[in-house]
């Protein structure tokens, strides 16, 4: 008798350790889902028109936090940055790397004198750019709206530090689609 009933009690507690087993995985897994979506990935509304016709005013996005660590920024990722004056969050497009120098004459991006197709991304738009070498370790953004200077035409900005990139845009999330590297 005795022995039925402590195989009761072990039965017993071999089932209350399966359950706790089951709700602390599942406390796990919720953690380590909350730790991915908000450490490596980051949510941003687009508050302006700057980024148009690619991002629009309201568009939801999520930008990659861990991505510049791994690989190398390129020409026309949209990288997310914090404005060096008024700290604004701002969207803009990496046009000029390191030691390039980036102009433009009659709405012609030119790279070391060569003209950048844009036409992806970008509407016609007639600007012009002194020549700037980007010095190394940074790099010359633009809004894809060319006619909205608050990019690195912009003292106050000017040409962006690879260490001021918070994150590189994925997502719109809604009119959902995906930017991949170089896009």
């Amino acid at each position: 008798m005795e022995l039925i009933e402590r195989r009761v009690t072990l039965r017993k507690l071999h089932k209350r350790q399966r359950v706790l087993r089951m709700i602390s995985g599942a406390l796990m897994g919720i953690l380590l889902t909350v730790l991915f979506l908000f450490g490596w990935f980051s949510p941003l509304y687009i508050a302006d028109h700057s980024m148009e016709p690619t991002l629009m005013q309201g568009d939801a996005i999520v930008y990659d936090r861990l991505y510049k660590h791994f690989i190398e920024l390129r020409r026309s990722d949209m990288v997310v940055f914090r404005h060096p004056v008024s700290g604004d969050m701002m969207i803009k497009r990496i046009v000029g790397l390191p030691g390039e120098t980036v102009s433009a004459e009659d709405g012609m991006l030119l790279i070391d004198k060569f003209a950048l197709a844009e036409s992806d991304y970008l509407l016609p738009a007639d600007y012009s750019i002194d020549p700037v070498k980007v010095p190394e370790g940074c790099f010359f953004v633009l809004s894809d709206e060319r006619h909205y200077g608050e990019d690195s035409r912009n003292p106050a900005i000017g040409c962006l530090p690879a260490g001021d990139v918070l994150g590189v845009v994925r997502v719109r999330l809604n009119r959902f689609t995906l930017f991949g590297h170089g896009e």
